[in-house]
């Protein structure tokens, strides 16, 4: 807008301007003392002549002048006139002016040559009488004989083209007022084309559109085409000799450079595609047509000139004027600027062809019009910039509204995919956590040698589909960055041992030879996240004897990473390895190396990208170093936290004994299968517990009576475990400061910093294994 706003107060500027220039001219021609049209009163030899010298005044010939034009396809080459002036005409009214683009003009008094060489358009300033566009030669002569009454003058004219002239007789006063007023008039003509090209210069370097240094360019070749046709170049170029050639140069030029410019302001790629590649053919044609210009004639160039000039003129004004109908406000300033130049064009034809009397102001339709469609163009030119501004704000507004649509419904979507996973998780955690504590409950019970075996399998089953509902939900988590690492003390070894433990009979089944190497300088007890830490284990370790083929070997190595305070484990295999071109898809999720409607290994292809996430999540790095056909080795480094063992206050899950008095526990759980396992299990444990089904019954009976821990479940009717445990917290006095553990199938880490911040002092997932009771009991169930 501030571009548009600047280019208005502009025009007015110049409307302002030309209004004042006007009066003046009215003023300067309002006394016609010192003014006289020699029209009527000069004659034109028509005879036979054709010399540089004058005739004879005896030679018959002379008739009065009835045209003021004369073509330069003439016969003749010179084009004599005359008229007789009285001696107090000359003496009042010493100058004679003439159009600008009169050529070679030479004028005789009473036989006597007024300057040395004749004067042209071309001429330099200083072979001029005056320097200025007019033709203003003196008439007064050292050889004059002011003594007598009448004087004979003699024009001679030597036309390279086709002139239509005045002879206008002035005064000093006139003639000063004259070329003041043209002088000063010529000079604001080009004073604007320089400003607008000045001030669109700027405008490029603010906002880098190279359609601004297009306008820039037409500008200047603009310039130079108005300061030929005024001839202010004098002023400024020191050469003598002008060619009628360059003034059409300078004109195709600043033509070719309009082209392009159109193409911007009308959007011509868009609105006109077909006329937007003719255009570029015929930018061609003109600058060939510049090319072979020292070589053509002046009346070939102009053709072509004109050929050019026309078809750019009638093209540009027939493809603005639709888009103008439409609205589009470029199309319609470029009409305003450019509809005054193609009647000026018309003026300047009319007037060269000899349809109008020649006038003073015929040097001044171009100039006057270039001048003005500069001005509009600029003024267009903002009107389009704004105009891609406002499209381009749209298309943004409409992408934005696209994107947070989009963003609903992805945002939409991951809380339908939570609520999915979650009631998933609940569902299936439930009667995992009833087959896990119907199996801790059986372990000690007198079992034949089949029975034991059978025992072991739904153990492993179940252990295995604990784990796999466990992974999904763990990298749920991980794709919204919520894992969270709870730093825990715990014994790298004892880790090992599990695993090992875990992993036996898969290992000697298929068979492949596992194998875990601890080294002596591992530290006994480190503070780490051990179960996120056995989560990456379980999944490489998994990996690995699944693609190990039968009679291989899986190797696992820990130690440390050059005595720094970082675990490094290796995990090798002898499997078929990861070809390079596959490497990357294993840490994608739901890929394995090997892809299809059947899969060798099966698997949902969670593994590495899961235990890649959870190394993260404990802010380690997880990489493949060593991959071929002979087997794959990964590498996980995490770092971990010193323990002090004076520190150490953790009991010891083996020796566990119940401490006097028996701790009262409350389980708070809606399922009965799971309320009446739990309370088995605690009853084993030594433990005196009370269940109740929901949150409402937990608040009562801890209202009601001191409990020693409190174990809760968190989605249950009525009233949630994590409301339950505000309540507690608040409306409890006897149980303000018992320790509630979250027992849950809700597994995300989201839910498990829910329960901290209800007022939870730790949090378990379903299916609660009889150890995992067992330690909870000897840490909280402080009677």
């Amino acid at each position: 807008m501030g571009h548009v706003e600047l280019s208005a107060l502009g025009l007015r500027v110049v409307l302002a301007f030309l209004l004042v220039c006007t009066s003046s001219d009215l003023w300067a021609n309002g006394d016609s003392a010192g003014f006289l049209d020699l029209a009527p009163r000069i004659e034109v030899f028509e005879g036979d002549w054709d010399s540089s010298s004058r005739p004879a005044e005896s030679k018959q010939g002379w008739v009065p002048l009835n045209t003021t034009s004369f073509n330069a396809q003439d016969k003749r080459q010179f084009i004599w006139l005359r008229t007789v002036l009285t001696n107090s005409e000359i003496a009042t009214k010493p100058w004679l002016l003439l159009h600008p683009y009169a050529q070679n003009v030479q004028v005789y008094v009473d036989g006597e040559a007024t300057t040395e060489e004749p004067v042209t358009y071309w001429s330099h300033p200083e072979q001029r009488p005056l320097a200025h566009h007019f033709i203003a030669i003196p008439l007064d002569s050292a050889e004059v004989d002011t003594g007598a009454e009448k004087h004979t003058v003699h024009i001679r004219i030597e036309p390279h083209m086709h002139i239509n002239t005045f002879f206008y007789l002035l005064n000093d006063r006139e003639l000063v007022k004259e070329l003041t007023f043209h002088t000063a008039l010529a000079f604001a003509l080009l004073a604007i084309i320089v400003i607008m090209a000045i001030y669109n210069l700027f405008l490029y370097f603010s906002v880098r559109d190279k359609v601004y240094l297009i306008y820039v360019a037409a500008s200047l070749a603009t310039l130079v085409y108005s300061a030929l046709l005024t001839n202010t170049q004098v002023y400024f170029i020191d050469v003598p000799d002008f060619s009628p050639k360059i003034g059409f140069v300078a004109g195709l030029s600043s033509l070719i450079l309009h082209v392009f410019l159109f193409q911007k302001l009308l959007d011509t790629k868009r609105n006109y595609p077909r006329i937007h590649a003719f255009s570029y053919g015929l930018c061609a044609c003109g600058i060939a047509w510049l090319f072979t210009a020292p070589l053509l004639t002046f009346n070939v160039l102009l053709a072509g000139w004109m050929a050019v000039a026309y078809t750019v003129y009638l093209g540009a004004l027939i493809m603005a004027l639709p888009l103008a109908k439409k609205g589009y406000r470029p199309a319609r300033y470029f009409l305003v600027g450019w509809v005054p130049y193609l009647a000026a064009i018309v003026l300047t034809s009319f007037e060269y062809a000899s349809l109008i009397e020649p006038t003073n102001w015929a040097s001044y339709f171009v100039p006057t019009a270039l001048s003005w469609e500069m001005a509009l163009f600029s003024l267009a030119l903002a009107s389009r910039i704004k105009t891609l501004r406002d499209e381009r704000d749209t298309l943004l507004a409409h992408q934005i509204q696209v994107s947070e649509k989009a963003r609903r419904a992805l945002e939409s979507s991951n809380r339908i995919k939570d609520d999915f996973l979650n009631a998933v998780s609940h569902e299936l955690r439930t009667p995992l956590h009833t087959i896990q504590g119907q199996l801790d409950l059986l372990r000690d019970a007198p079992f034949n040698w089949e029975q034991s075996q059978a025992f072991g399998l739904i153990e492993r089953a179940n252990l295995r589909v604990t784990r796999q509902v466990g992974g999904i939900l763990d990298f749920v988590d991980a794709q919204g960055e919520n894992l969270l690492s709870s730093p825990q003390m715990f014994e790298p070894q004892s880790l090992f041992d599990l695993l090992d433990d875990e992993f036996k009979e898969v290992a000697m089944a298929k068979p492949v030879a596992l194998t875990f190497r601890m080294s002596d300088e591992v530290p006994a007890k480190v503070s780490m996240d051990g179960l996120m830490l056995e989560k990456v284990l379980y999944q490489l370790i998994d990996n690995a004897v699944k693609f190990t083929p039968a009679g291989g070997e899986v190797l696992i190595q820990g130690s440390l990473q050059r005595g720094e305070p970082v675990l490094r484990i290796l995990v090798s295999d002898t499997g078929p390895g990861i070809p390079d071109d596959q490497r990357e898809k294993v840490f994608q999720a739901f890929r394995q190396g090997e892809a299809g409607l059947t899969r060798r290994y099966g698997g949902v292809g969670l593994g590495l990208p899961l235990a890649s996430s959870l190394v993260s999540a404990l802010s380690g790095h997880m990489e493949v170093v060593e991959s071929s056909r002979r087997g794959t080795t990964l590498e996980v480094t995490v770092p971990y936290g010193q323990v002090h063992q004076s520190a150490i206050d953790e009991p010891s899950l083996k020796s566990f004994e119940p401490v006097n008095p028996v701790p009262r526990i409350l389980v708070v759980e809606d399922d009965a299968g799971n309320r009446m396992i739990m309370r088995k299990q605690l009853e084993k444990l030594g433990a005196v517990s009370k269940g109740v089904q929901n949150g409402l019954e937990a608040l009562e009976a801890a209202k009601n009576e001191p409990w020693d821990l409190i174990l809760m479940d968190c989605q249950m009717p009525f009233m949630d475990g994590i409301e339950a445990t505000r309540n507690i917290r608040l409306n409890a006095a006897a149980n303000v400061d018992t320790p509630i553990i979250a027992v849950t199938a809700n597994a995300s880490e989201s839910f498990r910093s829910q329960c901290l911040d209800a007022g939870m002092d730790d949090y378990c997932t379903k299916p609660l294994r009889m150890d995992q009771l067992k330690q909870l009991v000897a840490r909280y169930a402080e009677p």
